[in-house]
């Protein structure tokens, strides 16, 4: 049994997948397990993951047929046999260290979750983009946190699941799982886990190499085709409903995904755009319904709005809901 799972979903990524690998196998913490799920490849990834696990005793491939990425990671976590898991994206890398560094701090610190910054990554070009440390505010940072530090802002953190070590009992203790949509599957997990940690230990270092826009993944299209802020949302309410959540959390969920929401809507793909319409304003007369109190009973979104126009709806009418909330303060 290995200290560390690490779960690697596979899928068409055979130009980054060796780049990925060797900051795998190269960790200078060696007692590791690495599960990598190929999640139905048609390219050339399921020969390079034989290739490695020919040459490493500790890679253990798992085929199965295309379900996304959720799917593998739920496959990866059900074959894990680690004290403590780390996820990883097949067209991203790592440091060298980074096993090494995060095991220290969970195991010094005693908490259910380390997390650390990434770089980002595109045309090959590293930056300190909005997953670094540096996007972190310094009063969460190289200290331990519980709930109380950050349930004023839900969101102070990546909200990512790759940038984070978990201990798997923790995992399992509360089932926290991704949700089954192939687009922002790893919200959910995210809130999820910052919700009911113990405890979170925030390292100071940016350990992670993440690929922005690379070709053929589902983030790198400029037009959306799905409503997953909308599924989001839904999912995070019933969540918040069985933590018994507090009314300052749902406030915050709001703001997130209906802002998200509303913010897809004006880089809709024009065959969805009829379809997402529509689902708005559902979601608009639930949130109207369950939760009255808020600046979304100001807002109008009309059929044609642009991306800008709609940034500064949401703008105004944030600003009315203010100055109306002060003059009957």
């Amino acid at each position: 049994m290995a200290r560390v799972s690490i779960i690697i979903p596979v899928y068409n990524v055979e130009s980054y997948l060796s780049k990925c690998m060797e900051s795998i196998v190269s960790q200078t913490f060696k007692d590791i397990e690495i599960i990598c799920v190929n999640d139905g490849s048609t390219d050339n990834s399921a020969e390079i993951l034989k290739d490695y696990a020919q040459k490493d005793n500790r890679i253990k491939v798992i085929t199965q047929k295309n379900q996304g990425q959720f799917s593998a990671r739920h496959t990866g976590l059900k074959n894990s046999t680690g004290k403590y898991i780390l996820f990883i994206d097949s067209d991203d890398w790592i440091d060298k260290t980074l096993v090494e560094k995060t095991l220290k701090c969970i195991e010094k610190y005693n908490t259910d979750v380390v997390i650390f910054g990434a770089y980002s990554v595109k045309d090959n070009k590293i930056s300190k983009g909005m997953y670094s440390v540096e996007k972190i505010n310094t009063k969460y940072k190289e200290r331990i946190l519980t709930l109380k530090d950050y349930e004023n802002d839900l969101f102070c953190l990546p909200p990512t699941a790759w940038n984070k070590l978990y201990r798997k009992d923790f995992l399992d203790r509360h089932n926290i799982k991704f949700q089954e949509i192939r687009n922002g599957e790893d919200q959910i997990f995210y809130l999820h886990t910052i919700l009911t940690a113990e405890n979170i230990y925030v390292l100071n270092e940016n350990l992670y190499y993440y690929v922005k826009n690379r070709l053929g993944s589902i983030t790198s299209k400029s037009r959306k085709t799905t409503d997953a802020p909308i599924s989001n949302f839904y999912i995070a309410e019933n969540l918040l409903k069985e933590l018994s959540y507090k009314e300052k959390y749902i406030s915050q969920i709001i703001n997130k995904y209906f802002n998200k929401t509303l913010s897809w809507y004006g880089k809709c793909d024009k065959n969805f755009k009829n379809i997402f319409f529509e689902n708005i304003n559902k979601l608009k007369k639930h949130i109207i319904l369950e939760y009255p109190d808020g600046w979304w009973k100001y807002f109008e979104l009309n059929e044609n709005d642009k991306y800008i126009i709609i940034k500064i709806k949401i703008l105004l009418s944030k600003l009315k809901w203010n100055l109306l909330k002060e003059k009957h303060a």
